[in-house]
């Protein structure tokens, strides 16, 4: 089973629930040549009129600023990055494929991406809502706001879950789109190199990509603290930065988005936006019931909707309703990807030797202990340093999957899973 997510902060490929892409919807397009995701990113602020971030927020034939031979619009680049995740995640041609899109995605966006879908051989056996279908992984009835943010939105999906997980409505909120929150943070990070080291990143183009690429890196990794190095001249200049920076400098634009929640309610985040520096916390502050996803919800959303479904011979429709988990016979948020290995820097260590050291050694340094319960693996805080799941502070045992990062005291750790070929 295949599931594409496109939401262009982190448009994801799977096969099953094992993750064989996962890139931002950036394009760089120069003369000769056209870059797509991660290799697209570390060009943006080289060629920012080059740059392209809207292709699958704006999903339409319009024409692009400045294309390329085979690029002239939007649906080319769609087309173009399309055939890119095929081939680097080896999806063969015409294989099914469960699509999942943000909520804001209009009719006639959805008829040319199947259409586009179509020219580049891959066939869309599903349409999904992205938070519908992500939401239903949760076993929590009543209503809820669905957050998520692309590149230039966050969206805000309004669910009613009861037996089953529907759509009742959506709004947009460009504040918090990740490009605008991103500009914020660079800026700040900036003006701290100016007062501490009285050098400037954002004048110089290869600086600024130095800075943009650090402060991305680090965001995602959810670290609390991290350092900021940039290199021009032959000499390197850091400065260190803190998520609580970070937060200070949204926190107009994190206030613009609780006063369009409205009242407190059930917050259900994406693995995505729940990064952003401060979000988590001004939800909760507000009075919020704030629950994150897991990284691989969707793709078990997919399994299941593939496993409860009969197959329609009536095309593809787009899917705004799905049965809750509290409704499965087998609950769709006990479908993990199940690690094997603890991931520090550099180094993994199998998660059994994790355990044996535990079992061996009285004194626990890092703060938390891994267990083994029936088929997964949990984290349990063991000490008084605060311990984060995804940037989420936990204070009991708590279940883990493939790609979860672990934050104790300065330390950062990840779930990864070796596979053996062979």
């Amino acid at each position: 089973m295949w599931t594409l997510e496109l939401n262009d902060t982190e448009i994801s490929l799977a096969q099953g629930l094992d993750v064989v892409y996962r890139q931002p919807g950036v394009a760089v397009v120069l003369e000769d040549r056209v870059s797509f995701g991660d290799a697209a990113l570390e060009q943006t602020r080289l060629h920012p009129r080059q740059a392209q971030t809207q292709y699958w927020h704006q999903l339409s034939a319009d024409p692009i600023a400045v294309g390329g031979r085979a690029i002239k619009n939007h649906a080319d680049l769609v087309y173009q990055h399309l055939l890119e995740i095929k081939r680097l995640g080896k999806l063969p041609n015409n294989e099914p494929v469960f699509v999942a899109v943000p909520s804001n995605t209009n009719p006639e966006q959805l008829s040319l991406l199947l259409g586009i879908a179509n020219e580049a051989s891959i066939q869309i056996s599903a349409l999904a809502d992205l938070a519908v279908a992500t939401a239903s992984t949760l076993a929590k009835p009543g209503r809820c706001t669905f957050l998520d943010n692309g590149l230039h939105r966050t969206v805000l999906t309004r669910l009613e879950i009861n037996g089953s997980v529907s759509r009742t409505s959506y709004s947009e909120a460009a504040e918090t789109g990740f490009q605008a929150l991103i500009e914020g943070w660079i800026d700040a990070v900036a003006d701290l190199f100016v007062q501490e080291t009285r050098f400037d990143p954002l004048r110089i183009a290869d600086t600024e990509q130095q800075l943009f690429s650090h402060v991305l890196k680090n965001v995602a990794s959810c670290v609390d603290e991290f350092l900021v190095e940039v290199s021009h001249a032959g000499e390197s200049r850091r400065v260190a930065v803190t998520r609580s920076l970070l937060a200070t400098k949204s926190s107009q634009r994190l206030d613009a988005l609780l006063q369009q929640i409205g009242d407190p309610t059930t917050i259900v985040l994406s693995h995505r936006i729940a990064r952003v520096p401060g979000l988590t916390e001004v939800l909760r502050s507000a009075g919020h019931d704030v629950n994150v996803v897991e990284p691989h919800a969707i793709f078990s959303a997919a399994m299941a909707h593939e496993k409860n479904s009969a197959q329609s011979e009536d095309g593809v429709s787009f899917i705004t309703q799905f049965a809750s988990a509290s409704s499965q016979d087998e609950p769709i948020n006990l479908i993990r990807v199940r690690p094997t290995h603890l991931l520090n820097g550099t180094e993994a260590t199998s998660l059994s030797d994790v355990m044996s050291d535990q079992n061996q050694t009285s004194n626990n340094t890092r703060g938390f202990c891994i267990e083994l319960e029936g088929s997964e693996y949990r984290v349990l805080p063991t000490a008084e340093t605060e311990v984060k799941i995804n940037g989420v502070v936990i204070d009991s045992s708590t279940s883990l999957a493939v790609g979860d990062i672990i934050r104790s005291d300065s330390e950062e750790f990840q779930l990864i899973r070796v596979i053996q070929r062979g």
